[in-house]
């Protein structure tokens, strides 16, 4: 299995399955399907241009992307030491095999490559026992808990809010 850094030649496979999981899992995600789905060609690239500190990692089965994780970066003066998580999915017949692993774990290697981020936060649907052992297995911290953070097809759903240090 590959993971590497996406870039703007990924956009179509990207988006395809990013709206899989926005579908199949719509309360592991801030953003919605409705959100997303008639988002231009031009927008997904442009989140998947290279910068030197934020980025969309996949993984990669031969030639399909099978799971995702994004580093997003805080921009203002006094934030910008915080990186943070987002958007992990991986297909669901990929589950079960170490893809959320390997790609949370190159996520926060390219995270460590930044000098100046000293922390990379997340945060994680209450109900997602699975996710919140995966992320504790990775060094994440629990440091709270938001009742009725999403709200989905009329239903509240908490949200844990987890933070790795690593510098500063």
């Amino acid at each position: 299995m590959l993971v590497r850094l996406l870039g703007t030649q990924d956009a179509p496979s990207f988006h395809s399955l990013r709206l899989c999981g926005l579908r199949e899992a719509p309360t592991s995600f801030a953003s919605s399907y409705e959100e997303e789905v008639d988002r231009s060609a031009e927008v997904i690239e442009a989140q998947l241009a290279t910068r030197n500190d934020r980025g969309v990692f996949g993984a990669f089965e031969g030639s399909r992307l099978v799971g995702i994780a994004g580093l997003g970066r805080e921009n203002r003066r006094k934030l910008n030491h915080k990186a943070y998580v987002w958007g992990v999915y991986v297909a669901p017949d990929m589950r079960g095999l170490g893809v959320s692993k390997k790609l949370v774990a190159e996520v926060l290697t390219f995270a460590r490559s930044i000098p100046d981020i000293t922390q990379v936060n997340l945060t994680v649907n209450a109900n997602n026992p699975a996710a919140i052992r995966l992320y504790t297995s990775l060094g994440f911290e629990q440091f709270g808990r938001e009742h009725n953070s999403l709200m989905v097809d009329g239903h509240m759903y908490d949200e844990v809010h987890m933070s790795l240090h690593f510098g500063g």
